[in-house]
């Protein structure tokens, strides 16, 4: 898609609808077009995320990974078999699914040029990271087949995120990293 701000890539699954911005440049005559993110069934219960978060720091120096996928009623998580060390992870992502997170240990929560690699599907991706802080970070992003973009953890999750302090570029300003805002 071509718009004023330059061309983008745009997908829809059962499952997802996103549009990126893959080449930025001005196109006058153009309609302004913006990224999205949409999630057919709504957002992603923010429970399901703690759930998966409270079993990265079960073993916070080790990578994990934790899907999420549409049963055709509600989200679940998934955990596939993996073999993670410190610094590396393998695992088979299940199919059919919505999300995938993994985490990074004592490292900070960013997206590696291996994950740049391996994220090649289109769905939403969050690394976890800092557990070694007083509290996690996460990063959150939506992939359309190797092109991202940020995404705000409004537009995948319900609730406010009670455990973990958004990192990453394209963060809105709110007390989702004011840990007396939370609820």
């Amino acid at each position: 898609m071509l718009g004023a701000g330059g061309l983008y890539v745009q997908s829809r699954s059962a499952h997802l609808t996103a549009r990126v911005l893959v080449a930025p440049c001005a196109v006058r005559g153009l309609a302004s077009v913006t990224e999205k993110v949409e999630l057919v069934h709504g957002p992603i219960p923010a429970w399901i995320f703690e759930l998966g978060l409270g079993w990265f720091k079960d073993n916070p120096e080790t990578e994990r990974f934790f899907a999420v996928q549409w049963d055709g009623r509600s989200y679940r998580p998934v955990v596939p078999p993996q073999l993670g060390t410190a610094t590396s992870l393998a695992y088979l992502p299940p199919a059919g699914v919505v999300a995938e997170f993994h985490s990074h240990g004592s490292s900070r929560a960013f997206f590696s040029g291996t994950d740049d690699r391996d994220e090649q599907g289109f769905r939403i991706y969050g690394v976890a990271g800092s557990f070694n802080a007083d509290r996690p970070e996460l990063s959150l992003r939506v992939g359309v087949y190797g092109h991202f973009a940020p995404v705000q953890w409004s537009q995948v999750f319900d609730g406010l995120p009670l455990d973990v302090r958004m990192v990453g570029k394209g963060l809105e300003p709110t007390q989702y990293n004011n840990p007396s805002a939370r609820r």
